[in-house]
């Protein structure tokens, strides 16, 4: 039976990495920057050209530069116009400059632990819980900050501690990550060419039957097309948790989407249990080789290297899925490329929401930073200063963007919007107060995320952090297992009569119901201390 108003959390995935296993979710260093005085930090006044930053008394008289690793690429022909220019207010507000190294996407989560490992003396540092801060933090390469954060950004540390986003960033009761609260939450929209729906003449999509009939249409009349030219990506788990009204599976260290088998309901008093077990996983993987038998998806998607939304903006595929950021994208994309084409979206979701944790987004300081107090004042600044925010996340008003009479953001003109790419500085550090509405951002969209803020909550589960050293072994083999057995499942490739009853049988022989049992265990133990 369909549960509804209720969200589900994904507890264990089909990696090794066990501790990082559910989303939510050193020692100090020492530093050559001496304090004068015990002064209550930085006192950053938003917008204000006179504002300073450097805490009463704080001897900030030595100019050092911040050593910044940062995730994304090193941005466009305006990239280093736009740090000098950021920088330039750095120096004179705490007289400290930034030098950032950019990490690519598709390395950062392999290769920052071997910057963590090294002992770099690396001064910030991008973080997020799907980048495994939490197992990450438990191995010592951040500094903690619970005294740090008060002294050197006490009005952000103020406004963390209200909302309780500060909480949620807690590993051990211990904090390494200022982190980056935004609204944001953890369901996804389908997304559809609605010119060929009405084309068609395809019933209005409402759920996943309708939805059904209108990528056979898609088969039936665009040979070229696929219905959903989905890949090994995590959206098929997705669409199973979305339709049963549960939450997301985590991803872990690896690009898998073998997704996790131990899951259990993101409320309070909750007990985990197999995934694998449940009617509705059964009923999804034999709906799945139901539509892989027709030709919804690619029959070499095992080996599909193509990203779901490319072959949609290129035409080859009728149908997307996505969170808020990429509906918006894609709007955006076929807006200027397509714009003869109509979309329309739909989020079968339904009940409450789960409200994306701020942890999703931060920064954290490097256990042997030089000048850890200078990193905490340059994360003050850029919370409270409204032009050093902007300065860093849009770049310099009339050359990268301009503001409308409304209020928004928007291209310069004459501009081409290609040679605008940034360096990606602000990802950990998104400051909604500061932020400027997109010109180019489609209202439907803002106003269905927007609708759900009312019946949103962040997670009970959020700061759980499991400890899986008891079960380690039995982790290892249930990854194993799922990676060779259930990947196929999900995407239709392996017939489910006989694959579904194989899988349960190899997951416990794997040693699945000792994980559960220690989960539990743990789970217990997390909400007794509450």
């Amino acid at each position: 039976m369909k549960m509804k108003g209720k969200k589900w959390l994904g507890m264990l995935t089909a990696l090794s990495l066990c501790a990082s296993m559910l989303a939510g979710c050193g020692s100090a260093a020492a530093s050559e920057e001496k304090a004068d005085t015990a002064a209550a930090g930085t006192t950053a006044e938003s917008g204000a050209a006179e504002s300073s930053t450097a805490a009463e008394g704080t001897n900030f008289d030595e100019e050092v530069e911040l050593l910044m690793y940062c995730i994304g690429d090193e941005g466009g022909i305006y990239a280093d116009e736009v740090l000098d220019n950021l920088n330039a207010m750095l120096k004179e507000k705490i007289n400290a400059t930034i030098k950032p190294v950019m990490v690519s996407w598709g390395e950062y989560k392999e290769k920052m632990p071997l910057i963590y490992a090294s002992g770099e003396a690396y001064d910030l540092v991008y973080v997020a819980n799907w980048m495994n801060y939490t197992s990450e933090a438990l191995k010592g390469p951040f500094l903690e900050l619970s005294e740090l954060m008060p002294k050197y950004a006490p009005k952000t540390y103020a406004e963390f501690k209200e909302s309780g986003a500060l909480d949620t960033a807690l590993v051990d009761g211990k904090l390494y990550m200022v982190p980056s609260p935004t609204t944001d939450y953890t369901t996804y929209v389908t997304l559809w060419r609605e010119d060929l729906r009405k084309k068609y003449n395809v019933p209005e999509i409402t759920d996943w039957d309708s939805l059904a009939v209108y990528m056979d249409a898609i088969k039936e009349n665009e040979p070229d097309m696929l219905p959903l030219a989905t890949g090994p990506q995590i959206f098929l788990n997705m669409l199973l948790m979305t339709e049963n009204d549960w939450g997301q599976m985590t991803a872990g260290k690896s690009s898998t989407a073998a997704g996790g088998v131990v899951i259990c309901k993101d409320e309070a008093g909750s007990k985990a249990f197999n995934l694998l077990d449940t009617p509705e996983y059964e009923a999804y993987v034999k709906r799945n080789r139901e539509y892989y038998l027709k030709g919804y998806w690619s029959r070499n998607v095992l080996s599909e290297t193509r990203m779901l939304a490319e072959a949609f903006e290129a035409g080859q595929s009728a149908i997307t899925i996505g969170n808020k950021s990429n509906i918006l994208q894609m709007y955006q994309k076929i807006k200027a490329n397509n714009p003869d084409w109509e979309l329309d979206f739909k989020n079968f979701d339904a009940g409450s929401y789960i409200k994306v944790s701020p942890t999703n987004n931060g920064m954290a300081i490097g256990v042997n930073s030089k000048h850890p107090e200078r990193a905490m004042a340059y994360l003050e600044l850029i919370n409270q200063d409204e032009e050093v925010f902007r300065a860093m996340q849009y770049g310099i008003e009339g050359k990268t963007y301009v503001v409308d009479e409304n209020g928004c953001k928007t291209t310069p003109e004459g501009v081409d919007p290609s040679t605008l790419a940034l360096r990606n500085l602000g990802m950990g550090t998104q400051v909604e107060k500061f932020m400027f509405k997109n010109a180019a951002d489609e209202q439907k969209v803002l106003d269905e995320f927007d609708s759900y803020e009312s019946n949103a909550v962040y997670s009970p589960l959020t700061a759980f952090v499991f400890d899986d050293s008891a079960v380690a072994a039995e982790c290892a083999a249930v990854a194993n297992v799922l990676t060779e057995y259930k990947l196929p499942l999900d995407f239709g490739v392996s017939d489910p009569e006989t694959a579904l009853p194989e899988l349960r049988e190899k997951v416990k022989e794997a040693g699945v119901d000792k994980i559960i049992d220690e989960v539990n265990r743990q789970l217990e133990e997390y909400f007794a201390a509450q």
